[in-house]
């Protein structure tokens, strides 16, 4: 006599959930890994989208622009009018609210005014450097003396 099976046993369903779990336990460490590298690409994203407002909220006004960094925030505003008053152009940007990742200047610049030419003033010597980190993995924005965004290795 032949009896068919129609459902699994116990150690059948325990088996198949050791399984997935071991799965998980291997991947999981990736996928945090890439969650964190997509964070800090997401943030030095952002952060150049912000200067690249400046620098043409500053042509386009022909009055000067000032992006400023507040802790994890960005602000980008301009001065407008015949009175000169600040008016805010973009931000604030939380860079801790949106992607997880912490902003740092390298440097210790809070403060970028780009004049109507799109240059930064005071002239610089060098190049401002940004740090963006989320968990173990980082990014650097930098910006040139001209104010033009850099690329990834920070050199032209």
């Amino acid at each position: 006599m032949h009896r068919s099976r129609r459902a699994f046993t116990l150690i059948e369903m325990l088996l198949v959930v050791v399984i997935v779990a071991l799965v998980m336990a291997i991947a999981m460490p990736k996928f945090t890994v890439v969650r964190e590298q997509s964070a800090a690409r997401s943030a030095r994203l952002m952060l150049a989208s912000a200067f690249s407002a400046a620098r043409s909220a500053a042509v386009q006004k022909g009055q000067p622009s000032k992006l400023t960094i507040s802790g994890s925030s960005v602000y980008v505003t301009v001065l407008s009018g015949l009175n000169k008053q600040e008016v805010s152009i973009l931000g604030p940007m939380r860079f801790n609210a949106s992607t997880g990742a912490a902003l740092t200047s390298i440097d210790g610049v809070t403060e970028v005014t780009y004049d109507p030419r799109g240059m930064i003033t005071p002239a610089l010597a060098g190049v401002i450097r940004f740090e963006l980190a989320s968990g173990t993995a980082s990014d650097t924005l930098c910006v040139s003396a001209s104010g033009l965004i850099m690329p990834r290795d920070c050199r032209l």
